[in-house]
């Protein structure tokens, strides 16, 4: 997710076509073409400029209503419900890949999380989240957390309070507690009981990028893979 205004102009952007099976959009306001994956403008007018990420999640309704009682959620158009592509992966996935793979361990349609660290990118794969719900990794010297609520809901965290790094454990599928000082941690980040919950103590988000592995690679070349 980006946001859209950029060098004092909002932009207003369309669909233009596909670069490396990848949305490609077009602006109204000055014909520029920019990736949606990378934010970046690749031709036109604004070429190298680049967008500024804004943070999101991917969350079940109900975890969503359960931080955000008071928040929208946007609805298809009742007369068009039948139009929505409702389930179009498994319909590509037998399809060939414009980017080689080949000499990676993974296929090319593999599905990966991915993090950019300090300009250090890794890949997780889904399989690995799945069965590894909370990981504790480092990447760029910056101590992480991974946690996955199953499926693609999954956050991922600098998890360094005061500059030191927790080391974290599951109590149940909704809460974690560190080590050193005995906290309870939300799904959000953020301590509800212990001495860090007193102080107010929140973890800093990261963002995830869910991706097939063909597409995380072209444009994170140097990434390590989890656990390979």
């Amino acid at each position: 997710m980006w946001a859209r205004t950029i060098q004092g102009k909002t932009l207003t952007f369309h669909l233009a076509g596909i670069h490396n099976q990848n949305f490609l959009m077009r602006d109204e306001e000055t014909g520029s073409f920019w990736q949606q994956v990378s934010g970046e403008c690749i031709a036109g007018p604004m070429k190298g400029a680049q967008l500024e990420r804004v943070h999101n999640d991917e969350l079940t309704v109900a975890r969503f209503r359960v931080e955000s009682p008071a928040g929208q959620v946007l609805l298809g158009e009742p007369g068009r419900m039948n139009s929505y592509e409702r389930d179009w992966e498994p319909g590509i996935d037998p399809l060939p890949t414009v980017v080689d793979t080949s000499d990676s361990p993974l296929p090319p349609r593999a599905l990966v999380a991915g993090i950019v660290v300090g300009g250090q990118a890794r890949a997780y794969e889904a399989s690995r989240l799945e069965a590894e719900r909370v990981i504790l990794d480092e990447i760029g010297n910056v101590p992480i957390l991974l946690w996955s609520g199953g499926g693609r809901m999954l956050r991922a965290f600098d998890r360094r309070i005061d500059g030191r790094p927790l080391l974290l454990a599951p109590t149940d599928a909704e809460h974690l507690r560190d080590a050193d000082a005995g906290s309870l941690w939300d799904f959000r980040g953020c301590a509800i009981e212990g001495p860090h919950a007193r102080s107010n103590a929140c973890m800093v988000t990261l963002p995830v990028l869910w991706d097939y592995w063909f597409d995380w690679r072209e444009y994170h070349p140097a990434t390590s893979i989890y656990g390979r």
